[in-house]
């Protein structure tokens, strides 16, 4: 069995395609968007990482029973991400694992480094999201999701952890090195690039997807503009539509 280590994101991408006959052409830019045709399309990668995508399975298949509250925290230095990238991405796991939209939000920022947020669905799920962009340079970035339910927790991480383990670590005398397999068929890249291949092969494959994602970027825009306001007025923001 040929095993396909990859250097980059659209080398790995034009492979998927081929393999499973998808009659699609797309480029994966630097900034994390596809480039399709005439549209330029926001990848939301994080909706085909495996951790989310069973989160949202214990949720769908009523595994949790009556879900109450999501609790979410992303930490990371600044030369990572920016704060607005934080925020449009944990507002769009609210939604997707939610599976409703956002009704209503208030925002609290500390500058442009740090944000607590919280968020009501028009399902009345609550939501409490914490981002900053403040930890040192070369820190491990700091990422947990929980969801709390009538019946049942869940999380994204081991108890009483904050940063994602590794599946193997090794030992020597100079340093520690540590190693994750990310996927069954894509080897050589790293969790971040492996998600934006996925998410970009899943919007050249399902074309309703790719207007969906089209819509969504939109719309998550929106509400870190509604969040800013928030901030500015000291109240909560009413997202247009919202019950």
């Amino acid at each position: 069995m040929k095993t396909n280590f990859f250097t980059e994101r659209n080398e790995a991408l034009a492979y998927l395609l081929d393999k499973y006959q998808v009659d699609k052409v797309g480029k994966i830019t630097k900034n994390g968007c596809l480039e399709l045709g005439d549209k330029t399309i926001k990848l939301l990668p994080w909706r085909v990482e495996r951790r989310f995508i069973e989160l949202k399975a214990l949720i769908d298949n009523k595994t949790l029973e009556d879900v109450s509250t999501f609790r979410f925290a992303h930490l990371s230095p600044l030369a990572d991400k920016s704060l607005d990238e934080l925020i449009y991405q944990q507002l769009d796991l609210c939604e997707w694992l939610g599976g409703s939209p956002v009704n209503r939000l208030f925002a609290v920022f500390s500058g442009e480094k740090a944000v607590n947020i919280i968020v009501k669905l028009e399902n009345d799920l609550s939501c409490s999201v914490e981002c900053s962009v403040m930890l040192p340079n070369g820190a491990a970035v700091i990422d947990r999701h929980e969801i709390i339910a009538r019946r049942g927790v869940a999380s994204d991480q081991v108890v009483d952890t904050q940063v994602p383990q590794s599946s193997i670590y090794t030992y020597t005398a100079e340093n520690e090195k540590n190693f994750t397999d990310v996927d069954a068929e894509i080897f050589g890249l790293t969790q971040e690039d492996v998600n934006l291949v996925r998410a970009a092969f899943k919007a050249l494959s399902e074309a309703e997807t790719a207007e969906k994602w089209l819509k969504q970027n939109q719309h998550l825009l929106d509400l870190i503009e509604k969040a800013k306001e928030s901030e500015i007025n000291s109240q909560a923001s009413i997202i247009e539509g919202g019950k």
